[in-house]
């Protein structure tokens, strides 16, 4: 009844009576957890000061229980005399019996309960228990029982109290003082308040006004009570305001809507008519106005490809799913072009979430979304564009066109040589040149002026809107490449580049991906008939590119199908007609076509990369088979084994690596295994080749020069590259007849000779060629001649003949040494016996 007859009284009284109320309520609880706090501390400390007794007692009487002294321990227990707290003190043994005791004078009789407590601190009916392991090394042999009184600890606690209660007593004093300021500070102002609310009650007079002393809540209440009588008075001055401001807005969006660079929109969904500002008129070339019209007008103009996809951009976000309504799409201009627009809205909704209206901007985007960023040339989605335009006319106005797609010859070793920055001012410089090179004075400009964009990368596409002939695009091609062909200067360096181009007429195709794809084609057509070219599309084109895809195809499970054969062709001694050793050839065995030669799938296998994995192939089944007839047929010295090495094999993978596992993997000793690479591949990246061919060496594997003679030939660099053998080409064997190609031959072998590497010379398919080469010093050869490639049976056929007939020779040469005869052991291999073999 107090409380309640409290909060009847004034505001006054009622603010005495919460300040005293909550401060006496938080004194309380600040007390009471402060008390709570204070006693868990002392109730710890004594705890903790008890262990520490325990554990000093439980260290000296280790000695005492373990020989079972008592005396000793009862007079290590005398020593808790000295501590009034300390009532009782137990030494057990290892079996839980009483082994020595103390009691104070203040101890109760009887002995504490020892079972239910396990080690440690605890607090029972009113005093401290610690009961303490004794251990002799990390074994229990007892325990120490120590009881203390909570004497001290209550001590503490009631001086704790009453020095609380003291300080407690003056933040009461403060609140109190504070109470009574806060409380004159807020009702004084409500009381003149209320007067001044009484006088307008009683007296109509709304010129009064309410004295404000602070910026507080009672402030702003005066605030709004003085503003509440003003707008009484002016209100008609108010409303006459409202309307110029109201005239003014109109007057400024107007203008924004006039210097806007994006055109606006509004949408009323209700009548289904839409207002296009003056901008977004002049964007698409139409007459300027502000206008409304309907909505139907905006998408009949938006590309057919991108109608339906705005349309339910607009309908998801009208259906609350997207909280903004953003699209690009193309938008056809006036002059029969289509431009980039990103359009931008949002609705205005009902208090039911009804969509009512939909209002926003729309930006023309089309030289962003269709240049590219390097050459500024356009991009892929802006030449698509104008190629499905050139589609529609010439399909109207009957009229030919023509699509060119350009790539560049060893753009990527450039790009990999002289760096990424390198390559870009390269593609910036020839994107230059194709500007230049493409002129708009060319006959080409029957239906619009010609086109050139970057695709992406190295690629690059010209479209030539109208021509008579096909002559007139192989006129333009043909002036790319020449002008290409001349040197650049990137990044300070004299750079030479070419350029492959692929020529799709307008007849070839009815869509822009049928177009860029038939181009596309003759391009590499271009491409794989020697480079710095051009082709133009035909269907026979398109033939090969199925097949090639359908053997690229095959390829790859041959890989893993098991349908790869190696054949083996004798190296031969010409000194003693001697096989030293064999060169792998590798066949395809494929299921559909039959026997392939290398020729046929080798060329396609080196552009997609399929190289790595078939020379690993090739490696690892050549080793493999070398030991295992190693393991059959002794021969002095060893039979070796030879395998050719691509050049993404010398610089796509870690070859040095690969050769130790696979020498490891199948136990042929590194001597056997000899490694062929040409001049090309090896000089396309010398002083990395140096280092790898060097581990190569260092491990003893021997290294041969393919096809010597047709590549580079650097002296400089072949001096310093670890080689053991040089091969002669086939080519210099078969013109042998000639002085020039002698004289080429003798050239090699005395070189090979004074570098103190082997020559051995390929392609030996006559007696002829036979006589001319040992003629001219050379020592080894293989060919037609002595054999053909061999299958893995034949050869491991010919190995148990020749070693049949070595020993045969061995013993008819000593049975005809009185006659001084000596035979060769190793006749050599006749072309009619290869042949049937």
């Amino acid at each position: 009844m107090k409380m309640v007859a409290a909060f009847n009284t004034s505001v006054r009284g009622k603010l005495w009576f919460l300040i005293v109320l909550n401060s006496g309520i938080a004194l309380m609880l600040t007390g009471t957890s402060l008390f709570c706090y204070e006693s868990l501390q002392q109730r710890g400390s004594a705890m903790r000061e008890l262990s520490t007794r325990a554990r000093i007692v439980a260290e000296s009487s280790t000695a005492a229980l373990s020989f079972g002294d008592k005396n000793a321990a009862a007079e290590t227990l005398s020593m808790l005399r000295a501590d009034s707290h300390v009532i009782d003190a137990t030494i057990y043994d290892r079996n839980d019996r009483p082994f020595a005791r103390y009691r104070s004078a203040l101890a109760s009789s009887g002995g504490p309960e020892f079972g239910p407590h396990s080690d440690g601190a605890y607090i029972e009916n009113g005093a401290v228990l610690v009961f303490q392991p004794i251990r002799l090394k990390d074994q229990r042999i007892g325990t120490v029982f120590l009881k203390s009184t909570m004497d001290e600890v209550y001590f503490r606690l009631r001086q704790y109290v009453g020095i609380v209660c003291l300080v407690l007593v003056v933040p009461l004093g403060i609140a109190l003082l504070s109470g009574s300021r806060i409380q004159k500070l807020m009702v004084d102002p409500i009381t003149e308040l209320s007067g001044a609310a009484r006088r307008v009650a009683v007296e109509k007079n709304y010129s009064v006004r309410a004295v404000k002393h602070s910026e507080d809540e009672i402030g702003t209440l005066i605030d709004s009570f003085n503003h509440m009588l003003s707008q009484i008075e002016i209100n008609e001055l108010a409303r006459k305001a409202a309307e110029e401001n109201l005239r003014e807005s109109e007057e400024r969006y107007a203008l924004a809507a006039r210097g806007a660079k994006d055109g606006l929109w509004d949408w009323k969904l209700s009548s289904d008519r839409i207002y296009f500002s003056p901008r977004w008129n002049q964007m698409l070339g139409c007459p300027v106005s502000e206008t409304w019209s309907d909505c139907e007008e905006w998408f009949s103009l938006i590309h057919p490809s991108d109608h339906h996809r705005v349309k339910s951009e607009i309908a998801a976000h009208l259906a609350g799913t997207t909280a903004e309504f953003v699209s690009e799409y193309r938008m056809r201009h006036v002059n029969g072009t289509f431009i980039w627009m990103l359009t931008r809205g949002i609705a205005v909704r009902n208090q039911n979430g009804r969509a009512i209206r939909m209002a926003g901007s729309q930006t023309d985007i089309t030289e962003g979304k269709v240049a590219d960023p390097l050459t500024g040339l356009p991009n892929r989605l802006y030449f698509i564009d104008r190629l499905e335009n050139s589609i529609e006319t010439a399909h109207q106005m009957g009229i030919l066109f023509a699509v060119l797609f350009l790539d560049l010859d060893r753009f990527k070793l450039i790009n990999d040589s002289l760096g990424h920055a390198a390559g870009d001012e390269l593609l910036v410089e020839i994107a230059m040149l194709l500007r230049s090179t493409v002129r708009s004075s060319d006959p080409i400009a029957v239906a619009g002026l010609p086109v050139i964009a970057r695709l992406g990368g190295d690629e690059f596409a010209v479209l030539l809107p109208g021509i008579r002939h096909q002559l007139d695009a192989e006129a333009v091609a043909g002036r790319i490449v020449s002008q290409i062909a001349a040197p650049f200067h990137v990044n300070g360096r004299q750079v030479f580049a070419s350029v492959s181009i692929g020529i799709s007429l307008s007849t070839s195709g009815n869509t822009p991906e049928d177009l860029l794809r038939n181009a596309d084609t003759a391009m590499y057509h271009a491409k794989t008939s020697g480079k710095a070219r051009f082709a133009v599309f035909d269907e026979k084109m398109r033939e090969r590119a199925i097949a090639r895809l359908e053997t690229e195809t095959d390829l790859r499970k041959a890989i893993d199908g098991q349908q790869l054969v190696l054949c083996y062709q004798p190296q031969v001694c010409l000194r003693d007609q001697r096989i030293i050793g064999y060169e792998t050839l590798i066949r395809w065995n494929h299921p559909e076509r039959g026997l392939l030669v290398p020729g046929e799938f080798i060329p396609l296998a080196e552009e997609t990369d399929l190289i790595v994995a078939l020379g690993r192939w090739v490696l690892k089944e050549a080793c493999r088979q070398m030991a295992e007839w190693h393991r059959s047929v002794v021969c002095d010295p060893p039979l070796t084994v030879s395998v050719n090495v691509s050049f993404k094999q010398l610089t796509e993978t870690d070859l040095v690596e690969e050769v130790r596992r696979v020498l490891a993997e199948t136990g042929l000793h590194p001597g056997s295994l000899k490694l062929e690479m040409t001049e090309s591949a090896i000089m396309a990246n010398a002083e990395n080749a140096v280092a790898m061919l060097q581990q190569l060496k260092d491990m003893g594997v021997g290294l041969e020069i393919d096809d010597f003679g047709t590549g580079y030939s650097s002296l400089s660099y072949l001096n310093k590259l670890p080689f053991d053998t040089l091969k002669i080409d086939r080519s210099f064997v078969m013109e042998l007849a000639s002085a020039e190609s002698a004289e080429i031959v003798k050239t090699i072998v005395e070189l090979a000779r004074s570098m103190n590497m082997n020559a051995i010379a390929e392609g030996v398919e006559t007696a002829d060629q036979l006589q001319a080469l040992i003629a001219l010093g050379c020592r080894y050869a293989q060919g037609f001649y002595f054999s053909k490639p061999l299958g893995s049976e034949e050869t491991y056929a010919l190995m148990l003949e020749r070693e049949d007939l070595k020993r045969a020779f061995a013993y008819l040469q000593t049975s005809s040494l009185n006659s001084g005869y000596r035979a060769s052991p190793y006749p050599l291999v006749s072309t009619e016996a290869a042949i049937q073999s």
